[in-house]
C-alpha cells in the first residue's frame, strides 16, 4: 500500500474538513463566544481587546485546520483497522459518526462544553485534564473492545457487536460515576450557554461527517481502494 498516497489523503481530507469546521465555527459558534466574553468583560469592568479578537480569529482558523488534519489521521487509522476502505461512503460516514460519538458526544455528556470566560480560571487546568482523561478512556476502551470483540466473536458479527457495545457501556458508566464532576459555577445566561453547546456539537459533527465523506472519495480517487482489495 502506498504510504505517500495515504498521507496525502489524510492531509487533503483533514485540511478540507478543518477549513469547513473553522468557517462553521465563525458563523455558528463565535457569536456565542463573543457574547460570553463581553459579559465577562462587563463584569470585570474592562474593555474588550479588539486586537486580541483579530488575533483570536486568525488563530481559530489555523487551529481548526490543525484539528482537521489530526482527526483525519485518527480517522484514517480506524478506517483501515476496521477494513472500511472498500465499503463505500455510507460505511465511511457511519464510522465517522461512531468516532464522533466516542470522542465527543459521550465525553460532553459528563463534561458539557462551556464558552471561554465561563468557570473559575484557577481550575482551568484541572478541567482540561479530567476532560482529556475522559476522552482517552472513551476512545481507548472503544478501540480496544472492538479488537477484543472481533477476536471473541469470530463466528458471529452480531455477537461481536453486542460484546463491544455492552462492554463499552459498562466501562463508560463506571467512568461517569468515578470521574470528578465540574463544580464551577456558571455565570452566563442559559441562552448563551445552550447556544454555544448546541452549535459546538453541530460543527463538530459536521467535521467528522465531512472527514468520512472526503476520506472515502479521496481513497477511491487515489486508487487505494483497489490496493486495499488486492491485499485482502
Amino acid at each position: 500500500m502506498n504510504i505517500l498516497s495515504i498521507l496525502m489523503v489524510v492531509f487533503l481530507a483533514g485540511s478540507a474538513s478543518g477549513i469547513a469546521y473553522g468557517i462553521l465555527n465563525l458563523i455558528l459558534v463565535k457569536p456565542y463566544i463573543d457574547m460570553a466574553i463581553e459579559l465577562e468583560a462587563e463584569r470585570e469592568g474592562v474593555a474588550v481587546n479588539l486586537a486580541y479578537r483579530s488575533w483570536q480569529l486568525q488563530g481559530g482558523m489555523i487551529a481548526a485546520v490543525i484539528a482537521g488534519i489530526t482527526y483525519s489521521l485518527l480517522y484514517t487509522i480506524v478506517y483501515m483497522v476496521t477494513n472500511s476502505m472498500s465499503k463505500g461512503i455510507k460505511r465511511s460516514t457511519l464510522l465517522a459518526l461512531v468516532i464522533w460519538s466516542v470522542i465527543y458526544l459521550i465525553p460532553v455528556l459528563k463534561y458539557p462544553a462551556n464558552p471561554p470566560a465561563v468557570g473559575d480560571p484557577e481550575t482551568i487546568y484541572f478541567r482540561q485534564i479530567v476532560f482529556v482523561t475522559y476522552i482517552l478512556i472513551s476512545g481507548v476502551s472503544a478501540f480496544s473492545l472492538y479488537i477484543l470483540g472481533i477476536r471473541v466473536g469470530k463466528s458471529s458479527r452480531l455477537r461481536s457487536t453486542m460484546i463491544t457495545v455492552s462492554s463499552y457501556a459498562v466501562v463508560m458508566m463506571l467512568a461517569y460515576i468515578l470521574m470528578p464532576s465540574n463544580m464551577d459555577s456558571i455565570e452566563v445566561s442559559e441562552d448563551i450557554l445552550l447556544g454555544f453547546r448546541y452549535t459546538s456539537a453541530i460543527t463538530s459533527l459536521a467535521l467528522w461527517v465531512m472527514l468520512g465523506v472526503t476520506t472515502s472519495l479521496l481513497w477511491k480517487k487515489s486508487g487505494l481502494v483497489k490496493s486495499s482489495m488486492s491485499m485482502d
